[in-house]
């Protein structure tokens, strides 16, 4: 595995799971859009904390025969973030421009979701065939998922000074289901949070295998 350690310190436990908060008094559409770039770039290196130093026994390990490993986790987190990036890209291209610096608004639907996202979590989704995992090898998810979240950032900055929240998406998981590009966005952020936890398990996991072993 070959990461690069960040020079940024990351909070350990559950300190990524938090997203960056703003000020009642100080945010706006300007603001909430910094705030969710910086997310995405804090659960970049808390990706990279977690992997960091791990050998491939733990990167490509399944706990059972058919749940996910580190790696397909990883790969995907890169396939559901660009399963939604052209349908973004599209409804930013067509957003008319913000006239202040308003707050966005998230929206009912996106909101529920974000609640049913972020961790710990007890319900489950199930998930679509396109964004079941294909990559195996932990090296590759690692770069698509590297790639996928400087894809996000940028898209996020490509929304400044446009009302975001006044267009939808039809969403690629429930085609039946609308939400507007910054629940959108969010619900990304918050889908990140809930697989990062899940990987913080499968190593705890691991650990406690390989401890019971030694005891053994």
């Amino acid at each position: 595995m070959r990461l690069v350690e960040s020079n940024r310190a990351v909070p350990g436990s559950r300190g990524f799971l938090a997203a960056v908060r703003v000020p009642a008094d100080r945010q706006g559409s300007i603001e909430q859009l910094t705030a969710l770039v910086e997310q995405i770039q804090h659960t970049t290196r808390a990706a990279q904390e977690l992997a960091l130093g791990r050998g491939d026994a733990q990167l490509n390990a399944r706990l059972e025969p058919h749940s996910w490993s580190v790696a397909e986790c990883f790969d995907h987190l890169a396939q559901t973030t660009r399963a939604f990036l052209p349908a973004i890209s599209d409804a930013i291209a067509t957003a008319p421009k913000l006239t202040t610096n308003r707050q966005f608004r998230t929206g009912t639907l996106a909101w529920l979701f974000i609640r049913n996202l972020e961790p710990p979590y007890r319900l489950r989704f199930k998930v679509l065939a396109p964004l079941v995992p294909r990559q195996w090898n932990f090296d590759a998810a690692w770069g698509s998922f590297m790639e996928s979240q400087s894809e996000l950032s940028e898209t996020v900055r490509s929304a400044a000074g446009l009302a975001i929240d006044r267009v939808k998406i039809k969403s690629p998981v429930y085609a039946r289901i609308h939400y507007n590009v910054y629940g959108a966005f969010r619900i990304l952020a918050a889908h990140q949070c809930r697989h990062l936890w899940q990987i913080q398990q499968i190593f705890k996991a691991l650990e406690g295998r390989r401890t019971l072993r030694k005891l053994e």
